[in-house]
């Protein structure tokens, strides 16, 4: 099965990944660093040389390049699952679970990881509180077409445990 955790950046997509291959004996991909690799330049600069259409297009592609490939986790970008359809995508392909994470709790994560995200890089630190929930406010309907929603707050692995038991083959 192929397990893609969306969500908005600051989440814990890459750590839950990480911590649930781990626990389960699942291959760990993380779609950005995926594309890092792929593309020779991090996601800051491709979305500085090239723009987040661009970005979109390449994230895209790189996604369709897994779904040949079983028994993974993927941490996906903030913004996978919102663009040419990738969620329903995933959906067909694999489980999607959300990441939910408050608003307050992505602000104290993201303020001091700023200048590693293009998306808020350039984000006054007291206007980001309200980008977050702006941004956030899209996404939500986007994020809402995931399998399942788990809050970030009280999260461990026995959650995975009860989607993989759902799940087996």
């Amino acid at each position: 099965m192929r397990y893609f955790l969306i969500g908005y950046m600051g989440s814990g997509k890459t750590y839950w990944a990480k911590q649930w291959s781990a626990a389960y004996g699942l291959k760990c991909f993380d779609l950005d660093a995926e594309i890092e690799q792929r593309q020779g330049k991090s996601i800051s600069l491709i979305f500085k040389e090239e723009g987040e259409d661009a970005f979109r297009k390449i994230e895209k592609e790189v996604l369709k390049t897994f779904l040949h490939l079983d028994n993974f986790i993927m941490s996906c970008g903030g913004g996978t699952p919102c663009f040419y359809n990738n969620i329903t995508t995933m959906n067909e392909q694999g489980v999607t679970i959300y990441l939910k994470s408050s608003v307050q709790e992505l602000v104290q994560r993201l303020a001091i990881e700023k200048e590693t995200r293009p998306l808020i890089k350039d984000v006054a630190d007291d206007v980001l509180y309200s980008f977050i929930e702006q941004r956030l406010e899209q996404r939500i309907a986007c994020y809402s077409n995931a399998m399942y929603h788990l809050s970030t707050t009280y999260l461990r692995n026995e959650n995975f445990q009860k989607i993989l038991n759902r799940h087996a083959k």
